[in-house]
């Protein structure tokens, strides 16, 4: 039997699915993570049956690999799809690896500094490991190719975006656009009349407004815009940058560090675990045990950083229901969306929604969206 494998590498994470296929994707047959923790944590879901084996090695991309790698041996492995994170205008299809792919690819690193590098790292330790499949990347700004540009424009003078392309991209596409499709089918609604925000909560979270077509989305020129998130600022007026760097005489590259490894949740908490800090706030997590003990300090820091954490969604998620009149559904995506039934209500909770918008939870992660793109583009 021939298999398709799905990866799809963040900062400090590596995802895999692997799927049987004929005519149409199938059905998944081994899915897991390797995931940062105090060393690696790779956990996989094989036969129905969840195992997980700690390793001390710290974490990275290649030791991640080589992980995943061991359990894959036993599978045919014939086309391998790839999560890339920005695509810039370049990129709005599902596209076949190829040394010119890359080298566009890695343009777009110093826009998604803890993502494409690591997309990038996978697909060269997956080639030089199977150097004769066929391979293609998935972008996640893809799905907002049609947004308008009194979406995507920033008021800066338009020689900006007309030579640099400084311009709102969106991300988390790829998640979106399964999110959105849940909704059409569960509500039997084509997407071509379908309104609704979906919710990607995670490491990384964005919300998107979706009305007959792509509207508008949380993130912007970077997976750094928008809502608080694991270790990233979310939205931050551009004065504080210019105070960092003119005041406190910090370099562009510290400022980065700061804004993008070191600041959401990890640098309102001390932790960038949003089951710590579920935890600290006395709200019990399925299947989790923390080896942190929070003293009074650390809990009210932690309480603090919920808050911020789920206003950000409700303003977004508000900002766009007050123009969506005939909103149908708010999807949660994403794996805190998935989830999280306490982030899900804190969220809900006070909104004003009509009573005819349903709520929605859409199971199947991006990986099954990137296995079907990858299907259409290799065979």
């Amino acid at each position: 039997m021939k298999y398709l494998l799905v990866l799809n590498a963040g900062s400090s994470s590596v995802k895999f699915s692997v799927f049987t296929f004929t005519k149409t994707i199938g059905k998944e047959v081994l899915s897991g993570s390797v995931n940062k923790t105090r060393g690696s944590d790779l956990i996989y879901k094989l036969k129905g049956k969840t195992k997980k084996i700690h390793y001390s090695s710290p974490f990275s991309i290649k030791t991640a690999w080589h992980y995943v790698h061991d359990l894959l041996v036993e599978y045919n492995i014939v086309y391998i799809g790839f999560r890339v994170v920005h695509g810039g205008e370049e990129f709005n299809k599902t596209t076949k690896i190829n040394k010119q792919l890359l080298t566009k690819i890695s343009k777009y690193n110093k826009l998604a500094p803890l993502h494409n590098p690591a997309s990038l790292e996978i697909i060269k330790l997956a080639k030089r490991t199977w150097p004769r499949l066929k391979m293609s990347a998935s972008f996640d700004t893809a799905w907002y190719k049609d947004m308008k540009p009194e979406y995507y424009l920033y008021s800066l003078p338009l020689k900006y975006y007309n030579t640099h392309k400084i311009r709102k991209y969106g991300f988390h596409g790829l998640s979106h656009q399964l999110a959105t499709e849940y909704a059409s089918q569960k509500l039997k609604k084509p997407l071509n009349k379908l309104t609704a925000i979906t919710c990607h909560l995670g490491s990384g979270s964005s919300i998107t407004w979706y009305d007959k077509q792509v509207k508008d989305t949380s993130m912007g020129f970077s997976p750094n815009e928008g809502l608080t998130m694991a270790t990233r600022t979310g939205d931050l007026p551009a004065d504080v940058v210019l105070y960092l760097a003119s005041e406190l005489k910090m370099s562009v590259n510290r400022i980065n560090d700061l804004l993008n490894k070191e600041s959401g949740l990890l640098g309102l908490s001390g932790t960038a675990d949003l089951r710590e800090i579920l935890l600290a706030n006395g709200y019990r997590v399925a299947g989790f045990r923390s080896s942190l003990k929070f003293n009074a300090q650390q809990k009210k820091q932690a309480k603090l950083a919920l808050s911020i954490f789920v206003y950000d969604i409700k303003r977004y998620i508000a900002s766009y229901l007050a123009m969506s009149p005939n909103l149908d559904s708010i999807v949660f995506a994403g794996v805190v969306g998935v989830n999280s039934s306490v982030i899900r209500n804190l969220v809900l909770k006070g909104l004003n929604l009509p009573k005819k918008v349903k709520i929605l939870v859409a199971n199947e992660d991006e990986n099954k969206n990137i296995a079907n793109q990858t299907l259409k583009c290799l065979k």
